[in-house]
């Protein structure tokens, strides 16, 4: 155990069952992993919840039971968000594969800063509309200060602000989801297989493989083109010795011949 933790710490792209836990220029660590599966069940359970909040009214019983929930839960995507830009900051992020046309992969990079950017404002919106009705922001079981006063004009404008915001988080969600299907049945270029645990291990495994293969044709490539030279350089040497030898037979006939 002592030598597994000891060798996590000197490699920590390394763990147990050869998992990688830092990101690669080809593919995402498990924690990238995590966080984005993580965030994937929070928003879903948060979407689900904020279309319910919106049909309630404040005086509405449930109200008071569903909004520190769905408060909790919106704190808890703006934390994990921005530890995930943290580490996506920190880390090397693979790269889109050549699959992929110049204009899809700037639809590419549009989509993840538009989904990245939803996540983290959504919160704070949300923080800033509770606050707006004059009383503290529940947060599951406990309550965090109001950042403002009651102000019902605000309060309209950050409701209003609030639901476009997850009406963009649903059309991008959507099409984060048709490019990975995409990517996975269409285009199979190993996309999908970064973000999911066990198909990234698979991949990993595969990619190995293959560069041990492609190393070794190339050895063998590199072997075969030295002995060819080899072959040919002998060749050379013979028969400049067979002519040396010939040019000196011709010399012995000569001298024979003048004696």
């Amino acid at each position: 155990m002592k030598d597994a933790l000891s060798g996590l710490m000197l490699n920590p792209q390394r763990g147990d069952d050869d998992m990688q836990v830092e990101n690669t220029e080809s593919q995402w660590g498990i924690v990238q992993q995590t966080l984005h599966w993580v965030v994937v069940l929070a928003v879903v359970i948060q979407l689900n919840i904020g279309f319910n909040l919106w049909r309630m009214t404040p005086d509405d019983p449930q109200w008071e039971k569903t909004l520190p929930i769905h408060a909790g839960i919106g704190f808890v995507i703006l934390v994990l968000m921005l530890y995930r830009l943290y580490w996506r900051r920190k880390h090397a992020v693979p790269k889109l594969p050549d699959t992929l046309t110049p204009s899809e992969k700037a639809l590419a990079h549009a989509t993840h800063y538009g989904l990245y950017g939803l996540l983290i404002a959504m919160p704070i919106v949300g923080y800033f509309l509770v606050s707006s009705h004059g009383h503290p922001v529940p947060f599951f079981n406990a309550q965090l200060p109001a950042l403002i006063g009651e102000n019902e004009i605000l309060q309209y404008s950050l409701k209003g602000m609030h639901f476009l915001g997850a009406m963009a988080l649903v059309l991008l969600l959507s099409m984060h989801i048709f490019a990975a299907l995409r990517h996975a049945w269409s285009l199979r270029d190993g996309v999908m297989e970064r973000m999911v645990p066990f198909l990234n291990r698979e991949n990993s495994e595969h990619s190995r493989f293959e560069e041990t293969s492609e190393k070794g044709n190339m050895n063998e490539s590199a072997g075969q083109a030295i002995g060819n030279q080899e072959l040919e350089r002998k060749g050379n040497n013979q028969k400049k010795a067979g002519k040396v030898q010939a040019g000196v037979g011709d010399l012995h006939g000569n001298i024979q011949k003048d004696s």
